[in-house]
């Protein structure tokens, strides 16, 4: 934005300059002012719609619940590095790095919703304190998020996307019984996934 506000002026300027050196003449003059004037008006319009552009980061505020901790935490160096099979107790005090691996070899609990023979999966173990409350999954990327409990998936009881907020995708909210929990993770473009996992009550 800097650079375009410091080249008008002088973008300005060469097409004046550009406009009288066109023959003089009546007719040939006026068209060289005109046309010099309409490519200003054009520059200057391209620079005032850069201007009303919105920052990227905005995009973040415009989830339906506020998602600036789980953000946070997701920024966070050095996740904590989990492989499918793990087994975690909730709470967490931190993000996770889920490492996957091909979803057609990912020995999944529930059949996978989305993702072809190129996407990733995995599953983790969760035990669940009581009492029964929503745990909120939020996560960096693409990715279908299910929770399984006694062989079934859950049914979120909400669900929100943020499509331009860097390192965060999407978050969803569960309520979870206490007890053993797995958590599904599958049609991931790459071999991780990062994600958290908190209480949303």
């Amino acid at each position: 934005m800097r650079y375009i506000l410091r080249q008008m002026p002088e973008a300005v300027v060469a097409m004046a300059s550009l406009a009288r050196a066109v023959r003089s003449g009546g007719r040939w003059r006026a068209a060289g002012t005109g046309v010099a004037l309409v490519l200003a008006a054009g520059f200057l319009a391209a620079g005032g719609a850069v201007a009303g552009a919105q920052p990227v980061a905005e995009d973040c505020e415009r989830a339906a619940w506020p998602l600036a901790a789980d953000r946070a935490l997701l920024s966070a160096p050095d996740p904590r590095r989990v492989t499918p099979g793990d087994t975690l107790v909730l709470p967490l005090d931190g993000a996770l790095r889920l490492g996957l691996v091909p979803q057609a070899g990912a020995n999944l609990p529930v059949p996978p919703r989305r993702g072809d023979g190129g996407a990733f999966a995995g599953v983790m173990d969760l035990k669940v304190p009581p009492p029964e409350r929503v745990w909120q999954v939020t996560v960096s990327a693409n990715a279908w998020i299910d929770v399984v409990v006694d062989g079934r998936p859950l049914t979120p009881i909400a669900f929100t996307g943020a499509h331009a907020c860097p390192g965060l995708r999407k978050s969803l909210r569960f309520g979870i019984p206490s007890g053993d929990v797995r958590l599904q993770v599958s049609g991931v473009e790459g071999a991780w996934l990062d994600l958290v996992i908190t209480p949303a009550d």
